[in-house]
C-alpha cells in the first residue's frame, strides 16, 4: 500500500476515534454490526481455547472482549497500523500484546495458530483487492491452523462509494488456488458481507 493510502487510513481513524472515543463506531462500525461481524469469525465452530491468535487490525481490541465474553481463553496479540487505536487497546487489555505494525515494512516472524482479519480492507483505496491478496499470502505464510478473513460484498446492491466490496467468487477462488484447498466461505449470514475460512 502506497504512502499517501496509509495516511488516508490512519487519518480515517484519527477522526473517528476523536469523535466517538472507546465505542465501536470509533472502528467505523454499529454495536450490532461489530457483534455480528466477530460472531461470524468464529462460525467455523472449533474451540480456540489455549490457541495463539493473532487479530490483524485490531484497532482498539474489541474482538479479545468479545472472545473473553463467550468464554474463549487465548494468547491474544493484535496488529494495527494506527498507533492511536494501540494505545487505547493497551490501556484496556494490559494482559495482552499489542503492536503498531505495518506488514509492508516488518516481516512476521513468528507463528499464530489463528489469524483473524474482520474490516481490514474496507475503505476504498486504489489497488486494494490486490494488496488484501498479497497480505493473506504473508499471513497465511505465519498460520498454523486457519486463517479467518471477512469483507463487503459486492453482491450488494446498494453500495457506499466510500467503501470496498469485494467479488466472493474472485476471493475463494484466490483462496484455492494460492492459499489451500481447504477453504470455506459463508455468505448471507450478514447481507452485506462474506467471511472465508481457510485451513492448513
Amino acid at each position: 500500500m502506497d504512502e499517501l493510502s496509509k495516511e488516508y487510513v490512519i487519518s480515517t481513524f484519527n477522526k473517528s476515534l476523536m469523535m466517538y472515543g472507546d465505542r465501536p463506531e470509533a472502528v467505523c462500525w454499529s454495536e450490532k454490526g461489530q457483534r455480528t461481524r466477530f460472531e461470524s469469525l468464529l462460525g467455523f465452530n472449533e474451540n480456540i481455547n489455549g490457541k495463539k491468535v493473532l487479530d490483524y487490525g485490531c484497532g482498539k481490541g474489541d474482538f479479545y472482549q468479545f472472545l473473553k465474553d463467550r468464554g474463549f481463553s487465548v494468547a491474544y496479540t493484535g496488529f494495527d497500523i494506527n498507533e492511536n487505536l494501540i494505545a487505547m487497546a493497551k490501556q484496556k487489555y494490559p494482559d495482552c500484546r499489542f503492536e503498531v505494525f505495518d506488514i509492508d515494512s516488518s516481516d512476521i516472524d513468528e507463528q499464530f495458530d489463528y489469524i483473524f482479519l474482520c474490516g481490514v480492507f474496507n475503505l476504498k483505496l486504489s489497488g486494494l483487492v490486490d494488496y488484501a491478496k498479497s497480505t493473506l499470502e504473508k499471513l497465511f505464510y505465519s498460520c498454523r491452523e486457519t486463517l479467518v478473513f471477512n469483507a463487503l460484498s459486492s453482491i450488494e446492491n446498494k453500495k457506499d462509494f466510500a467503501l470496498q466490496y469485494f467479488d466472493p467468487a474472485e476471493m475463494l477462488d484466490f483462496a484455492v488456488h494460492n492459499l489451500s484447498p481447504y477453504v470455506s466461505l459463508c455468505h448471507g449470514r450478514d447481507p452485506y458481507d462474506f467471511t472465508m475460512y481457510v485451513r492448513k
